[in-house]
């Protein structure tokens, strides 16, 4: 895409130089002449934003774009100036680390996260599989008699060993 010519960092840089200010609104750097009662717009932005808060009816809280006169003369810092030359990457830069977050101590000490176990009427469990029951029956039918609401996959691993605590019953049974 083509430099229309609007922006042009060497130009805006020079405009600086020479005593101008960068404005926030059409960022772009304006001679000296063209700065607003408020510092950070030129006149043509001040205007402009000042006609879009006269359309704002109702608002409870003013807007932070909304332009002010300012007594003060000291020019707002400018994005370009700070970054003119210089290479903008920060590969290189030795403050763009990763800092490695440990796990809390609760987690350290029982080794797994997610949710904490139920406790469960394993003997109930085990003798409604023995009787030909599914992972799902058995859940709805807890859920329903018991009131403990539990998924069926958490049945399904109590059943498979996958929790341990219902290995020794599942011999018994069968």
């Amino acid at each position: 895409m083509p430099n229309s010519g609007y922006f042009d960092v060497k130009r805006d840089i020079a405009i600086e130089k020479a005593g101008g200010f960068w404005c926030h609104a059409c960022l772009v750097s304006h001679p000296a002449r063209e700065q607003s009662p408020d510092p950070c717009y030129c006149q043509g932005c001040y205007d402009f934003l000042l006609k879009e808060a006269e359309t704002l009816t109702g608002h409870i809280k003013k807007p932070e774009w909304l332009p002010e006169a300012s007594s003060k003369t000291a020019k707002t810092a400018s994005p370009v100036s700070q970054y003119g030359g210089e290479i903008m990457s920060t590969l290189e830069n030795p403050k763009n680390e990763v800092d490695i977050i440990h796990p809390s101590v609760a987690t350290r000490t029982l080794g797994k996260r997610g949710p904490k176990h139920k406790k469960l009427p394993e003997d109930l469990i085990g003798q409604l599989s023995a009787e030909g029951m599914g992972p799902k029956a058995i859940a709805s039918k807890l859920k329903r008699e018991l009131g403990i609401d539990v998924s069926y996959k958490t049945i399904q691993r109590l059943l498979s060993g996958e929790r341990k605590q219902l290995r020794p019953l599942i011999t018994e049974h069968g």
